[in-house]
């Protein structure tokens, strides 16, 4: 049976199974170190980091996000106690899909300015984006309850509430937020959303009525009202919303598989040659989605309706054939999913025995059936970590998190392989991330400690180790560790 691994108290040849990824928030050293540089004197510096702002809004106007993110951060270099500037890189990072980057800019703003709503927010989307969803709910929390007079933290609440499929808690969210400001048409759609996702068709008719009333070319408007009325069957009166839909989104494939499936249901008592033009409508707004949706079996379905009421018999049965395939290959791809996901589970258990053997050949068939699933990487890491062979850990850690870059898991047991090879910068760095996904863990800032002994850097680990166990106050090696540091302080003079 594998035991939770402590590097300073435990052999190194126990493996990771039981490590629990618990980590807290640490401040990203590179942000940290840019705020220590010395401004360029004068007024050289104001002028040089409003260029460098400058640069960074054009190239982020034209979506050059790794590019605006560079100018951003060559104008902190001259204003490092800019909060501004610091969202605005946290923003630029996240676009780019560096969202621990962005965290750590977001976090930066807020020492400088503690109470600042966008960084607040921006830094809740983040959290958002790494799937850590009770750290966005917590500083959404917070933003609402140092800005009780902004609609924001709520209306950010409320969407979340809705991706969580909490759809009481996302209306009661919206609800205020829209009272807090009544011309806020995003937050409107998101509360008819809400309303309509519940089941409550009336209340969602409401608020659509009440956001067209402000703004009139809304498209999302007229699609959510396009499919409310054609789930009810109402064709006649979902027709002439999903048309508007498509009109102001032309190249939006929703709105135009709402339009085709409409224009495919025919009236009972439509004439033959208006069903034929129903239906050509319809191939001609489904054709072009086969570029980007080739093997989407719904939209092949209704293609091949539409083909066949309109005449056009051939490209109906070709099209046929094709969704019957594509839903053949989903139906195997979710089977293989769930026996990827079965065989791992096997696996941790022979594992859990000591059966080395059999639990790799177990991951070897996970991996066979969906090399997609990242668990299987990480647990293939695991065990290479525990018989010794780094360089193959090492590849399977890196592999899951190429997959899944944010998990913490997967991050501790890469920041352990790096530890045990000697690569204490690279460890270092992977616990350090982990803090920033997720700033309630505890495991990876006993490690940071761990290194920080290792480097006789007594101030740094101690305060890791009080982190450690702040966080996590029950454990008794955090308790253990910070004792023994604080009993080794050198002698005051």
């Amino acid at each position: 049976m594998f035991q939770r691994h402590r590097a300073n108290s435990k052999s190194n040849s126990v493996a990771l199974f039981n490590y629990r990824a618990r980590v807290t928030f640490l401040l990203a050293l590179s942000l940290l170190l840019s705020a220590t540089r010395s401004p360029i004197a004068g007024q050289v510096a104001p002028q040089a980091a409003r260029d460098f702002k400058l640069e960074a809004h054009a190239a982020a106007a034209n979506s050059q996000w790794e590019q605006a993110a560079a100018s951003y951060q060559k104008a902190i270099e001259i204003q490092p106690r800019d909060a501004d500037l610091r969202v605005d890189l946290g923003a630029a990072l996240a676009n780019s899909g560096r969202q621990t980057d962005a965290i750590a800019s977001y976090e930066a703003a807020l020492r400088i300015a503690p109470r600042n709503l966008p960084a607040e927010l921006g830094l809740a989307q983040s959290y958002r984006a790494v799937h850590n969803y009770d750290e966005t709910r917590r500083m959404l929390e917070r933003a609402h309850r140092e800005h009780p007079a902004k609609a924001a933290p709520l209306a950010a609440l409320g969407d979340l509430e809705l991706e969580l499929q909490t759809y009481d808690a996302a209306i009661g969210h919206l609800k205020a937020a829209v009272a807090l400001d009544p011309s806020d048409t995003k937050t409107r759609n998101f509360l008819a959303a809400a309303y309509k996702a519940k089941g409550d068709q009336e209340n969602a008719l409401q608020q659509l009525a009440n956001v067209l009333a402000r703004d009139s070319q809304n498209a999302l408007v007229y699609f959510l009202r396009a499919q409310i009325y054609s789930d009810r069957n109402e064709d006649a009166r979902a027709l002439p919303d999903a048309e508007r839909a498509v009109a102001l989104q032309p190249k939006n494939p929703s709105a135009r598989l709402v339009l085709a499936k409409i224009l495919v249901r025919a009236p009972e008592n439509a004439q033959p040659s208006e069903i034929t033009a129903r239906c050509a409508r319809a191939v001609s707004l489904l054709e072009p989605l086969l570029t980007s949706k080739a093997g989407d079996s719904e939209t092949l379905f209704l293609l091949s309706r539409a083909y066949r009421c309109a005449g056009r018999e051939d490209q109906a049965q070709k099209t046929l054939s094709a969704f019957e395939a594509a839903s053949q290959n989903d139906r195997t791809t979710k089977q293989q999913q769930l026996e990827a996901k079965h065989l791992v589970d096997q696996a941790e258990e022979h594992a859990m025995k000591n059966d080395f053997p059999a639990a790799l050949d177990l991951l070897q068939q996970a991996v066979e059936k969906d090399p997609t699933f990242s668990p299987a990487y990480s647990l293939l890491a695991k065990l290479n970590y525990s018989a010794g062979n780094l360089e193959r850990a090492g590849e399977a850690i890196s592999q899951a998190l190429k997959i899944s870059p944010n998990v913490p898991d997967f991050l501790y047991v890469q920041g352990k392989i790096f530890e045990k090879e000697g690569k204490l910068d690279e460890a270092l760095a992977a616990f350090q991330r982990i803090t920033l996904v997720n700033p309630r863990e505890s495991d990876a800032y006993f490690e940071m400690g761990v290194i920080y002994q290792q480097r006789n850097d007594r101030p740094h680990a101690l305060a890791a180790y009080k982190k450690a166990s702040e966080l996590s106050p029950d454990d008794a090696d955090y308790r253990r560790a910070v004792a023994a540091l604080s009993a080794a302080a050198p002698a005051k003079p």
